[in-house]
C-alpha cells in the first residue's frame, strides 16, 4: 500500500507540473504569435 500511495502522489505531482508548463507554453506562444493583450488594448 505504501508503494502505491507513492506512485499516485508521483503521478499527481508530474501531472500538475506538465499541466502548468503546457498552460504557460500555450500563452507564451500565442503571446509571441499575436502579441501581447495590452499592446492592442
Amino acid at each position: 500500500m505504501d508503494q502505491d500511495l507513492r506512485r499516485r502522489m508521483v503521478h499527481g505531482l508530474i501531472n500538475l507540473a506538465l499541466g502548468l508548463a503546457a498552460a504557460w507554453l500555450a500563452t507564451y506562444l500565442t503571446n509571441k504569435i499575436l502579441g501581447s493583450p495590452e499592446s492592442e488594448a
